[in-house]
Parts: structure tokens; sequence; C-alpha cells
């Protein structure tokens, strides 16, 4: 039977998902990025888009289930919120989006909301939480919208069982969902209002199962959702929240934690629970009585409810250790002589002059600022008296000529004598443990803000009896290029601490022992001890010797830049025992406040700590659908970087989860990386085993799912579409679509001036037959036709430059992926390289077409649309010129077009071309050459000139010199180009009423 298409095989929203995913990036508070670092974890708007977009098919198929197009008119098209665009606000000219059920459902996935879609017409901006319209899925504040998530679980149901049941209507379908939903409901509430559930009885056992029984049964009616590399657990949080029945996996033991402490126990145990007042006082006595107070305001005398058992049990255990602790070595933080506590320690770590006659021990300062803000700036000013280098604290600015940093990557420069320590010299005084550190600030908080204290040659004992816990594990010592702090001495995981930071650190796990005692072995004991672990873990990261202190905004900063520990000179370290941000009550706060804000939802994920691949973990396509983010060649070390978190999660959670760490460190040679240092230093053996790996699970996915594969993969160029393109055929599946995604820059190709993507794309794919051989001639030609057929297609929605053309390379590919084997007419086979070339040329014809315009000006359009302003290798351009053009290259960089540099060139800009004065100003030159001359005249802001110009080439507004302003508005990166036409524009209709005047040339101003 033919099955409907999914709607992401066929259209997305993806200028809308950008915007909400670009804004997910600043999103704190309950936010699943805050709970414990994890790198790049994809933004929760793509990941819940892409889930429910791969779940519900096109509604304008033919194949679509009438029940699902039936559900759609009643949830979507009586409700104005989902009315499509009226005119697209995103492109330059009149795009009114036609009132169907497929833009209906793309409308209730993103859009922009009226204010900002006003905005956009009239190129202004719009805060990042007011662009997206409220009630859309992809909306933060839709997480947890009943009425949002009941649309779009109530559609994935029809979807989904519309397709098993081929009779039944919307409405029978609907009435099971709310039934089903209700029994949820219902069970819910029986359990959670009943007194002290957390004590065993039959009546309570009875609730639990029956609860789980109707979560169940629910489940049982939705899709299966599965994550093979499910890292810091965004997809399959995303995934439950839809209430799918989501699975997850991730071989390295540090994620899974971390997806427990996401996606399993706030939905599980983040409940509601009422205790009789003398269960209260029997588990929590006078402590618990205060937090209760402190949350939620005076002490009942009768039954105690309290909203979220979990956060409330992890907020009193985390407050008690804390207590402890800090009874045991809160004399290691002082508070000055008024009793205020200082909240951070300023260090800096010292080397001897090289110079034999002065070796003066130099603090290695790269700059002298404290506070560098536009309100306040506090820096250090040195004191230097013979060999002896002391400090003060003074407000203002410094010169820094007068005053530069004594630490030039590396190299010393003795403030004493002028002798510069070369850094090969600096680095062999580190790794023979003889250089020393320096405490020379204390920071403390006051009512106007960070006050900083001279330390005063302050120097704390830190040599205690007590044993110390220190992680001797090795440090990815042969893995410089994300640990460049190894080269300098630190081999062990233990080295990056500083003594006092160490004793704290084993403090708090040997009094976390004893607090284990306390705590049974419960399922839901065991969810406590991992959120405690995970405050350890938050703790311990924010108290390293590698940290930084950030000068522009007064706090502290982890070590991990990116995806990597570099090398740091002077370090803040945090006080745990005060009320500031690092302190171990903030690092609680942030937990706390992830636990409520997810436990608002009956559906956990299912996790497994386990390589996926295996093809026995799922039968055969019981998997309705698998979206996953799978890791790229060597971008990024996933357990080299999580063995910071793995050995101290070996101490406090080794008990509790014995199997997942069992082993010295966190597995590498199955992660599925191209790390060579794994490899036997070895590039091309780290490449194999990456490919390999990856077809592998892409085989067992194959084998496992019966519908949708939706990828999203954060890299653009051909080696990596390549890449991906061989692992997802060479699996026997195929491509079906491909969507471009903004995740990380607001202005993605502008701000660099290039067409290229820096975010990252989600494509579709399919388990697919496949046919035998097929010649490169009929291919080439299938592709070209429904390469053009998409862009005219994707154009009507709003799609332009490097987004259409990395939607058109899906197309390309499953034109391709409908053989075993496409070969030329000499029998070589056809490579994905050149399969992605014939997209682009098949591309660009497509959107060549339709302008009717001078062979110079297309050219122009096109070379704008595929490779933007940014610099492109010389043999781009001979292939551009021989694309269905009768100007070849000579001709192109003759006129102009573009500005060759060595063996690279960039389309020119209007001022780089109108440095010739006759460029433009007859009827008969080309348009991009007439348009170009108006931006100038534009620039030099003489009316008359502009007016004489317009009266000449665009004096109708029909004319086609307009058109071409309108698309160099919707290509050009931000820049004087782009605020040159766009002033044309906004100004189009003045100048078109007035150019007909007769004009002379005086040298009047524009705005006269």
């Amino acid at each position: 039977m033919t099955k409907a298409k999914k709607l992401i095989e066929v259209a997305m929203p993806i200028k809308e998902i950008s915007a909400e995913s670009v804004r997910d990036k600043s999103i704190r508070h309950g936010h699943i990025s805050t709970l414990h670092l994890w790198w790049a974890r994809r933004p929760l708007p793509v990941c819940r888009a892409v889930i429910f977009a791969s779940l519900v098919p096109d509604p304008l198929d033919p194949e679509c289930p009438q029940a699902f197009c039936d559900a759609v008119q009643d949830l979507l098209a009586n409700n104005p919120l989902y009315a499509p665009y009226p005119d697209i606000p995103y492109t330059s000219i009149y795009d009114p989006m036609p009132d169907n059920l497929r833009n209906r459902l793309l409308m209730f996935i993103g859009k922009f909301s009226p204010a900002c879609q006003k905005n956009m017409l009239a190129g202004k901006t719009t805060p990042s939480k007011d662009q997206v319209q409220e009630g859309c899925l992809i909306k933060w504040e839709s997480k947890n919208d009943p009425t949002v998530l009941r649309l779009a679980r109530l559609l994935i149901w029809v979807a989904y069982n519309s397709e098993l049941r081929s009779e039944a209507t919307y409405t029978d379908l609907a009435v099971e969902f709310d039934e089903a939903s209700k029994a949820i409901t219902n069970a819910e509430t029986a359990l959670y209002h009943t007194t002290n559930r957390h004590l065993t009885s039959p009546e309570v056992t009875a609730k639990e199962a029956a609860l789980q029984k109707a979560i169940e049964k629910f489940q049982n009616r939705m899709p299966s959702v599965f994550d093979p590399f499910a890292g810091g657990g965004a997809i399959p949080l995303e995934a439950a929240r839809l209430g799918c029945r989501s699975f997850g996996n991730d071989i390295n033991p540090v994620a899974h934690i971390i997806e427990k402490g996401s996606v399993e126990f706030p939905q599980k145990y983040g409940k509601p629970i009422t205790y009789t007042h003398e269960e209260f006082m029997t588990l929590y006595g006078k402590e618990g009585v205060k937090l209760y107070t402190e949350n939620f305001g005076g002490m009942p005398t009768g039954n105690v409810e309290i909203p979220n058992r979990l956060s409330f049990d992890v907020e009193y255990y985390a407050k008690k250790l804390l207590a402890m602790t800090e009874a045991e070595v809160g004399h290691l933080y002082p508070a000055d002589e008024k009793g205020n506590k200082p909240i951070a320690y300023y260090w800096t770590r010292t080397a001897t002059c090289s110079n034999p006659s002065c070796k003066a021990e130099v603090p290695l300062l790269k700059q002298f600022y404290l506070a560098n803000t536009k309100s306040k700036k506090v820096y250090l000013n040195p004191i230097i008296h013979g060999t002896d280098i002391q400090f003060e604290i003074k407000e203002g600015s410094y010169d820094e000529k007068a005053l530069p940093g004594w630490n030039n990557r590396g190299n010393m420069t003795c403030p004493c004598c002028g002798n510069i320590t070369p850094v090969d010299q600096v680095k062999q005084q580190f790794i023979n443990k003889s250089t020393s550190e320096k405490l020379l600030v204390r920071i403390f908080e006051s009512k106007t803000g960070k006050e900083y204290k001279l330390a005063n040659n302050i120097v704390y004992d830190f040599t205690e009896n007590n044993k110390v816990e220190y992680p001797s594990e090795i440090m990815p010592i042969h893995y410089s290029q994300a640990f460049p702090s190894c080269t300098w001495g630190f081999s062990k995981w233990g080295d990056i601490y500083s003594s006092r930071q160490l004793y704290m650190l084993s403090t708090f796990i040997k009094n976390l022992s004893k607090l284990k005692s306390e705590i049974n072995t419960s399922e839901y004991h065991q969810a406590l001890l991992t959120f405690l672990a995970i405050w350890f873990d938050r703790i311990a990261v924010a108290n390293t010797s590698l940290g930084r202190w950030h000068i522009s905004g007064e706090k502290l900063e982890h070590p991990f830049s990116r995806q990597a520990i570099a090398m740091v000179f002077d370090y803040p370290e945090s006080n745990p025992f005060c009320n500031s941000s690092g302190s171990a009550l903030n690092q609680l706060e942030w937990i706390i406040r992830y636990i409520e804000s997810e436990s608002n939802s009956p559906f956990a994920a299912l996790l497994a700590n386990a390589s996926s691949g295996e093809k026995g973990q799922f039968a055969a396509k019981t998997l309705t659908a698998v979206v996953t983010d799978p890791p790229y060649y060597d971008a990024i070390g996933y357990a080299d970087c999580s063995d910071l978190f793995y050995v101290w999660m070996k101490r406090t959670l080794g008990d509790v989860y014995p199997i997942n760490f069992a082993t010295p460190q966190t597995p590498k040679a199955e992660e599925c990386t191209a790390l060579k240092h794994h490899h036997h230093n070895s590039e091309a053996e780290a490449k194999k085993h990456f490919e390999n790996k990856l077809t592998a699970i892409f085989d067992a996915i194959e084998y496992q799912t019966s519908e949708i594969v939706s990828i999203m993969f954060a890299h653009q160029s051909t080696e990596a579409w390549t890449t991906l393109c061989n692992s997802i055929l060479g699996a026997r599946m195929n491509i079906t679509g491909s969507w471009p995604m903004d995740t990380e820059l607001v202005n993605r190709s502008r701000g660099i001036g290039s067409a290229a993507l820096e975010s990252s794309v989600t494509v579709s794919c399919r388990p697919s037959e496949r046919n035998g051989f097929e010649s490169f001639k009929r291919v080439k030609r299938a592709i070209e036709t429904k390469v053009t057929e998409e862009v005219n297609a994707l154009y009507e929605l709003g799609f332009r430059g490097a987004d259409l053309l990395t939607a058109c390379f899906g197309q390309a590919v499953s034109e391709f992926g409908k053989y075993e084997t496409v070969e030329k007419a000499d029998g070589s086979e056809v490579t994905v390289g050149e399969l992605l070339e014939l997209a682009r040329t098949a591309a660009f014809n497509a959107l060549l077409s339709g302008f009717d315009g001078d062979e110079y000006t297309r050219f122009y359009i096109g070379w704008l649309q595929m490779n933007g302003m940014g610099d492109t290798d010389f043999d781009d351009a001979a292939k551009f010129a021989r694309v269905g053009m009768s100007v070849n290259i000579s001709d192109i960089f003759a006129h102009n077009l573009l500005i060759r540099t060595g063996n690279k060139q960039h389309l020119a800009t209007y001022a780089e071309r109108t440095v010739n004065e006759k460029l433009g100003i007859s009827a008969s030159d080309p348009l991009i050459d007439q348009v170009h001359r108006a931006m100038a005249n534009w620039r030099d802001g003489d009316r008359g000139k502009i007016l004489h110009h317009i009266h000449i080439v665009g004096k109708e507004a029909n004319n086609p010199f307009w058109r071409v302003l309108a698309s160099l508005k919707e290509l050009l990166p931000e820049g004087d180009d782009l605020t040159q036409v766009q002033e044309l524009i906004s100004n189009s209709a003045d100048l078109i009423q007035h150019c007909g005047e007769i004009m002379t040339y005086t040298q009047g101003t524009l705005f006269n």
C-alpha cells in the first residue's frame, strides 16, 4: 500500500524554526542545557519540529488518510492563530500564502507573530521572544502549554492510528484519544492525592499500577521514536513531550546519567505528594520545616502538601550535604574583618624570569582588568620594587600600551628587568612543577555589585590530615587539539584542581557516602542520588584551576571553551559556601528549576547505556521513526571531554550504577568519532572506523524502522555530504528531503558574507528498495526535472539562496538513490560530489529560468544565490559561466562582475564596480550595472542625480530595474550593499513619483 509522504519530506517552516532555535540558545531557567554540561545539544525547537513533522503526513498528499485531513481541518483550519501569511514576511515581493491544510500544519509548527511580520516587511527587528507567535508548537512557552500539547499529541495520534485502521474516522480517534488521556489524568489524581503515598501499601501499589497501565495504554497507540546518539537528551525529551514512546541510546555513561536526569526522573518522580504532619516531621524534622517555609510560606498544622516531591527532596538533601561539608571545611573560606564571605578568589600562576641576575617570580597576567564594563572598570596596578611585584586595586581605565600584559601567548616579559622568557622555557617550568600560584584578590558581593580586595599575602594552609580524593586518572594527553592544557604539564585529572578545591570536593564525596546510608535503595532514591551527583558535577566543574574570570560580566566561567580545555594562567576560585553565582547553592538552583520545569509530563523516555548498531535491540520495523544528531568525524571528542565528569561520577555513583561505571574511564574505542589518537594516531584508520560505525548504525536503523529516519547534520561541506549520503545509501535507505536550519547565529550567511550555511541541515530518509543499474544521462535528466519542480514549489514558500539549494540536495540524492549504481558512458560510477554539483547546476538553471534579464545580470543574481559575497575557488566561476550562459568567463571578469585575487575570486560590490563612472548610466546597459549606479548615486546623496537616473532606468514600478533590486534585497549579506538596496526600495514610491520632473544637475543633498 502506498503511504502519504510525511510533512518533513515536503515542507518545513525553516525560517520560524531557525528564529526560535537561535532564541533557544539564550534561554536559561528550566532549560535542559542548564542541568549538566554536554556538547552540541540540538536546540529544543528544531528537535520538536523535526519529530512532529516526521510523524504526521502531508495533508495535500493524495494518499493522506482522510481522518488526518479532517483532524487538521477541525483543529487548525478554523483557528485564526494558524492562518497562513497574507504576505510571506521574509520575501521582498508580495507573496500571499495559500490557505490550505498543509500550510495550516506548517503555521501550527511555527509562525511569525503579527508584530514580527509587520517589522520584517518594514525591515525592522523584533525581540527574539516576540518573533514566533504564541500557540505555535516550537515556541519555548508551548513546552508545557496543555492546549498546544493536546493539539500536537492528538494530531500524531490520528496520523499514527489512521494508518493502522484505515476505516477509523477522525471523530472515532479523537474520542479514543480523549479517553486515553483522561485515564492518565484520573490515575494521576488518584495516586498523587493519596496521603503518605511514599509508604508501600496495597492501595498505593494498586494506584501506581493503574497509572502505569494508563500511560502504557496511551503510548501503545502512539509511534515509537528512537535516538541512537542521545547525548544530552534533547531529542528523547521532545519525543516524550509529544507523547511518543521515546527511546535513547548512548555509549557514554556520563551522557546516560544526564539523560536519566533530563528525560526520565523528572517525568516519573517530579510529582505532588501529601504527608501527614507526623510523617513529614519524621522524614524531614526542623530542617524540613525551614525549607518548606522558605519555599511555600507558613507550615500547616495538618497535612503537608508538596507540589514536587523530587525537587523538594533534592533541595533538602543537597542543603543537608552542603551544611555537613561546610562544617568541616568552611574555615578554609574565611570571612573578612566585617564578617562578609568572599564569593570568589582571583589567582595567578607565576613563573621565574630566565635572567640569572633577576629570577623574579612573575605573575603570568595577559592583562590587568578585574572588571571592564561600560559602567565599571577596576584593574590591578603593579607596584614593583626590585624583583618584588605587588599590586594595588584602582578604578578606571589604564593605558594598555604603557602597561601591556606580561604574558603573550606563553612568552613571559619580566616587568622587573624587561627580559623575555620564551614560551618553551615557561612551559618547561610548568612540566617540571617549578611554577607556583599566587592569590591576588578576594571578590565580594556588595549592594552595588562586585567588590575587589587585595589578598595582602594571605596564605591558606590546605595541608589537612584528612585524606584527599585525588583523581589520578589520565587526561587525554595525546589530544592536544582539544586539551592544549596537557602540553603544560597537566596529565592527571586531579592536576586541574588546587589543593583547597580538592579538599573541599573530597569532603563532599565523603559526606555524600554518609548520606547514602540515610537513603534507601528504591528506584526513587536512585533518582535522588543521581541529582546529587549531577549537583556535585556542577560544583566540580565550577571549581577548577582552569576556569576563567569573565571581566565584562564579572562572573566565573567553567573551563570548557567550546569542546576543549585550554591553558589559563589566571583563574577564579569559587567559594562554594557563599550565596552568589558559582556557589553550590547557585548550582543547586539550576537543577531545581529544571526538575520543576520538566515534571508536568507523565511520559518518560526509555534509555540504554549502549552503543547503537545492534539489530537485536528492536525487532524488525517496530520503530516508527528515528530522529538523531550523529557525531561528525573528529569535531568533538565526547569521551575525552566527559572524562572530567566520569572520574567524579565513578566516585559519587559507582555504587548506584556499578555496571555503568565499571571501566576506569569512558569507553573510547567504540565511540562513533574519528579521533586519530584512539586509532594508533592514524587519520585514515580513524576515518575508516567512523564511516564503518556510522554505516553499521544506519544499517541497524533501516532494519528496525518502518517509516522516516530524520538526521540532523551540522556540517555543509562536500566531504560531510558525501559521508552522510554514502552511509545512508549504504544502509539501503534513500534521502527524501533536506532542510537547512539556523541554530547558532542570527545572521548566518549575512554575518560572513557567504551563502554557505553555518548551522545544520536535517535530512529525511526512508528504507528503500533499489533498482539495478541506470545511466547517468537518464538520472541527470530526472534530477533536473525533480530539482526544477522543487525550486518552483519552495520558492512560493519563501525559500531563497542557500536554503533553497540545500533543500534541492535531498531531492537530487533521492533520484540517485533509486539505483544500486549510476554509471557514466565510460563505465565509471557517479560520485556523491558529482551528484551535488549536478544539483547546484540544476537549481541555478531553475532559479534563473524565470528571470527575464540580460546575461550579466542573470550571472550576478545566480552567483549571489549560490555563493554569496565570499571568496570561492576559480574553478567555480568557470563552471558557472558554462551553465546555460552565452557569456564566457573572460567576459565576466572583463565586466568586473567578479574580482580575482590569486586563485580565488569574489562577487564585486557596487562600490568596486562604480569606480567606472560610466557604468550603468544608459538604459541599454545591463540591469545590474543600472542598479549599481543607482546605489552609488543614493550613497552620494545627490537627489538630482538619483532622480535623473531613475527617470532613465526605472520610472515605472513594474520595470525590471526594481525586480533586480528586490532580488538583491533577499540575497545580499549585511553590509553597505544591502543598506543601499533597502534604502532605494523603501523610497521607491517617492523616486518614481518625482523622477519625471525636469531635473538639473545641482549639488543639493538627497534629503533636502
